[in-house]
C-alpha cells in the first residue's frame, strides 16, 4: 500500500510529495525531493511504534542547508574525493572543491546541487508497495561526463518472523563512461529518533578491515585489519564501547567516520549481511544487507540540529549512519573495486534494511 500527500514547494517551484509505504506494523516515508528517506515507524517488543530515522518535519529542512544530509540519496559521488579530481579516460574531471583545507577536496559531489537537492520524477506501484524515482544530469553537469539517468527504487515488504524489509535500489545509465558512487545517508536511532544518543545500541559488522583516513578525512589508501583496534565489530558490542579510546583514527573523526570492508563482495552479487544493530531497551533490531564492497559507519559526531521533527533536538551521536558504498576515493586506487559506469553497463547497487524485534 502506498499513500501520497503533498510535502511542500521545492526551490524550483515544483510541488514535492511524500510517499508512505506500509507492510505489517512498519511504515516508511519517502520524498521525491532528493529521493530522501524521511522516516521509518517500527514497533518495539511491546508493539509500541517509534520513528527510528533522524530528520526534519518539513521540506524546508531538507531543501535548506541540511549539512548532515539526513535520509538523502547522495550522488553522483558520495564521500570524499581527493583534490576533487576524477581521472577518467585520459582526462581529469573536476568536482566542486568543498571540503578539507582550502576546500581542496570534494564531499558528496555538490552539497547545494547534488542529487539530494533535486526534485525527482515519481512512479508508484501500489501492488508492490513501491515507488520508483528518476533524475537526469546532463553531460558535464556536476563535473562529470555523460548524459546520465539515475533511478532510485524504494519497496517495502513483510518478511519472516514479523520483520519488514525496505529495499533500496540505485541505478545509473549513461551515454559516456562516467564515475558513480552513490549511497543513502539515513541516520538510525533504534530507540526513537529523539531519544538521546546511540552509544548503548549494540552493533556487529561483517568486516575484517577498514579504511583509515588522513587528517582531512580522505582515505589514506590502506585497508587496515580491525583486529586489535576499536574498529573491531566482528562480535557485537555497544557503539560507545571504544568510541572515546586513545586512537588517532578516532581523534581525527571525533568517533567513527570510516568505511568498513564488508566480507564477501562479488561484482553483481546478491545482497549480503553487513550490519546487525539492536537497541537493548526497546528490542528493535536492524540488519543491513548490501551489494557494495563497503559501508561507511558514521556515529553523527558533528550533529547539531535544534529544530528536528517532532520537536526533537539532535546533538552529536544522536544517530548512526551505515552508508553502502564503493570504497571512498576508489578512483585514485585502481587496485580497489571500481564503480565506473559505461554505455550498456549500468551502475547498480542494492541495500536492504531489515527491521525486526530482537
Amino acid at each position: 500500500m502506498v499513500e501520497q500527500r503533498e510535502f511542500g514547494v521545492a526551490p524550483d517551484g515544483s510541488k514535492a510529495s511524500v510517499f508512505e509505504l506500509s507492510a505489517g506494523a512498519v511504515r516508511v516515508r519517502v520524498s521525491d525531493f532528493g529521493a530522501t528517506l524521511l522516516g521509518i515507524d517500527a514497533p518495539d517488543r511491546t508493539g509500541a511504534t517509534a520513528d527510528v530515522l533522524l530528520g526534519f518535519a518539513s521540506l524546508d529542512g531538507y531543501a535548506g542547508e541540511n549539512g548532515a544530509c539526513y535520509g538523502a540519496t547522495i550522488g553522483p559521488v558520495a564521500n570524499r574525493t581527493d583534490r576533487a579530481e576524477v581521472p577518467l579516460g585520459g582526462h581529469v574531471w573536476h568536482l566542486p572543491g568543498n571540503d578539507g583545507p582550502n576546500h581542496r577536496n570534494n564531499l558528496h559531489s555538490d552539497l547545494a546541487r547534488g542529487l539530494h537537492k533535486r526534485h525527482w520524477k515519481a512512479r508508484v506501484d501500489e501492488a508492490e508497495s513501491s515507488v520508483a524515482l528518476s533524475c537526469c544530469l546532463a553531460d558535464g553537469e556536476l563535473g562529470l561526463p555523460g548524459n546520465r539517468l539515475f533511478t532510485a527504487g524504494f519497496s517495502l515488504a513483510e518478511a519472516a518472523d514479523d520483520a519488514a524489509e525496505l529495499t533500496v535500489r540505485y541505478r545509473c545509465e549513461t551515454d559516456a563512461p562516467t564515475y558513480v558512487n552513490m549511497t543513502n545517508h539515513a541516520y538510525f536511532n533504534l530507540a526513537g529518533h529523539g531519544s538521546g544518543n546511540v552509544l548503548t545500541q549494540v552493533v556487529s559488522i561483517e568486516a575484517d578491515a577498514f579504511l583509515p583516513v588522513r587528517e582531512d578525512s580522505v582515505s589514506e589508501g590502506e585497508l587496515r585489519p580491525v583486529e586489535g583496534t576499536p574498529f573491531d565489530f566482528r562480535s557485537p558490542k555497544p557503539l560507545g564501547s571504544n568510541i572515546d579510546d586513545d586512537c588517532e583514527q578516532l581523534r581525527r573523526a571525533r568517533g567513527y567516520d570510516h568505511c568498513f570492508c564488508v566480507r564477501g563482495f562479488e561484482p553483481g552479487g546478491a545482497p549480503r549481511q553487513a550490519l546487525h544493530a539492536e537497541d537493548p531497551a526497546s528490542g528493535r533490531a536492524l540488519d543491513v544487507l548490501l551489494t557494495t564492497p563497503g559501508a561507511h559507519l558514521y556515529t553523527g559526531n558533528w550533529l547539531g540540529d535544534a529544530n528536528a521533527k517532532d520537536g526533537a533536538s539532535y546533538s552529536p551521536r544522536a544517530g548512526f549512519a551505515f552508508e553502502p558504498e564503493f570504497y571512498p576515493d576508489c578512483v585514485h586506487h585502481l587496485d580497489w573495486p571500481q564503480s565506473v559506469c559505461e554505455p550498456g553497463r549500468p551502475y547498480e547497487i542494492t541495500v536492504v534494511y531489515r527491521l525486526s524485534v530482537a
